[in-house]
This record gives C-alpha cells, sequence and structure tokens, in this order.
C-alpha cells in the first residue's frame, strides 16, 4: 500500500511544536509544599512589649526606694488613730492639776490648761481595724510607692551623669562601674505626718470626724524646712465612715494619697 509523504514544511512545524512543549513542561516548577518565602517587608511586625512584659523589666531595674520615718510622731503613727472629744477633755484635765500642782510648788497664782491642739493628741487605734490594710498610715506604703518612683528617675539620671564624668576623668575601672550605680535608697527621708479620724467639734451631740493625713519630704533645715503636704476630708458622721465595712475611709485615703503624690513630686530635685 502506497502512503502519501508528508510535506516537509509540515514536518518541520511538528517538530517545532513538539520540541517547544517539551521545554514548557522541562522548565516548569513543580507545586512546592512549602510556605513562600516572605521577604523583610512583607513579614509581620514584631508586637510590642505588653505591660505585663515591661511592668517586669522596670521592676528588674535598680530601684530608689525613700526611707519612712516617724518625723516627730512618737511610735503608733504607722497605724490609724482616732481622737475622740473625751481625749481633749482629759488632756485639759490633766494639764490643770498639773497647773495647779505647780502653783502650789511655786507660790505662783497662774491656774489654767497650756494651749494645745487637738491634732497633736495621740488618739487611740480601731480593733476592728487590726488586721486590714486600710489602717496602715499611706506614707509607708501607697505614697512611698508612688514617691519612690519619682527618686529612681532621679536617682538614674545622677548616675548617668556621674558614669559620663567618670569615662572622661580619668577614673579607675572600678570607680567608673562604682560610678554608673543606682542608690537602693534616697537622701531624702519621707517623714510622717497626721493618719488621723479627728472628732469636728468640741461641744454638741453630732459625731463628726475629719480624716487628715500628711507627709513631709526632707530633713529640716535652717532657713529650709521640709516640702511638706496636707490632706483632709470633708467632716463625716462617725456612722457613714463605718458604713460598708468603711468605703467611705478607703475613698478618702485614695484622694489623700493622690494628692500628697501630686504635691510631693514637685519638690525641685535637688532636694531629693
Amino acid at each position: 500500500m502506497n502512503l502519501k509523504k508528508r510535506p516537509p514544511a509540515a514536518f518541520a512545524c511538528g517538530i517545532a511544536l513538539a520540541i517547544g512543549g517539551f521545554s514548557a513542561h522541562a522548565v516548569e516548577p513543580e507545586a512546592s509544599t512549602t510556605p513562600f518565602a516572605t521577604s523583610a517587608a512583607d513579614a509581620p511586625a514584631t508586637p510590642p512589649p505588653s505591660p505585663v512584659a515591661l511592668g517586669a523589666q522596670e521592676a528588674a531595674a535598680p530601684q530608689t526606694r525613700l526611707r519612712f520615718t516617724r518625723g516627730v510622731y512618737k511610735p503608733g503613727i504607722e497605724r490609724l488613730r482616732v481622737v475622740r472629744r473625751e481625749d481633749t477633755g482629759n488632756r485639759i484635765a490633766g494639764q490643770v492639776a498639773l497647773n495647779v500642782v505647780t502653783t502650789l510648788i511655786a507660790g505662783g497664782l497662774s491656774i489654767g490648761a497650756q494651749g494645745f491642739s487637738k491634732d497633736d493628741l495621740g488618739g487611740v487605734t480601731l480593733e476592728e481595724l487590726k488586721d486590714d490594710p486600710l489602717a496602715v498610715n499611706p506614707a509607708i506604703t501607697e505614697l512611698n510607692d508612688a514617691l519612690s518612683k519619682v527618686a529612681t528617675d532621679i536617682y538614674r539620671k545622677r548616675a548617668e551623669a556621674a558614669y559620663a564624668t567618670a569615662l572622661t576623668d580619668g577614673s579607675t575601672p572600678e570607680e567608673i562601674e562604682e560610678a554608673r550605680k543606682v542608690q537602693k535608697e534616697a537622701d531624702t527621708p519621707l517623714n510622717s505626718g497626721p493618719w488621723h479620724l479627728v472628732y469636728e467639734n468640741l461641744t454638741g451631740s453630732d459625731e463628726l470626724f475629719r480624716l487628715k493625713f500628711g507627709a513631709e519630704l526632707g530633713r529640716a533645715g535652717f532657713m529650709r524646712p521640709p516640702f511638706a503636704c496636707l490632706y483632709q476630708s470633708e467632716p463625716v458622721a462617725w456612722t457613714q465612715w463605718k458604713a460598708d465595712n468603711w468605703q467611705r475611709l478607703r475613698e478618702e485615703r485614695a484622694k489623700a494619697v493622690t494628692s500628697c503624690t501630686e504635691t510631693l513630686a514637685a519638690t525641685p530635685e535637688k532636694r531629693w
């Protein structure tokens, strides 16, 4: 049987198509099972550290604390004290008795109680708050914590300045290392002020009490008294102070700490 010969042009075209198809198949990449690589620009941004992580870093850094002292107050100021009307009556009676004895001995004629303020009276602690942190003087706790953060910033800057100086003034390696340390305790103490519930009126049947809180930053010096804060609430009935597990006292305590923090934090850096 005679077969017809394929024209040369058609044969050449067929070979070209076959080669082209083979080449295209050879260079086609296989599907990858691994994720596509991303460029640096396409990579997701690193999330910022969480508040918890930042808090941990801050806690790990050197901190400068303020040293709490009782100042002019006697032991006992560390806890809330209540000054009642009878405390004044007892003080006056005791002072009059003392003056009478003094008068008889000295032969004088002056009888009378010396002037004093009810805020100077010691008062008594509250048994029902003996295990409650609410009764702890805020100058020891919240106020000290807040002002210690301010002190830490100040003493860190001082350490940075001392370190920069030590690098250029010929200090030894040991002196340089010492210069960069942040003090653990501030030079300036935090002195306690009142932490009292004080009766409002000496006479009458009302039972109004006013919360008083204060503190001082620094030592007294010639013509340079410590920086002081004093907070006092409105007079409130005793029953209102005690209501809802002393809720009014808790609220006023927070206000007192905020007020004193703002006042004492404004103390010039050179006085810390």
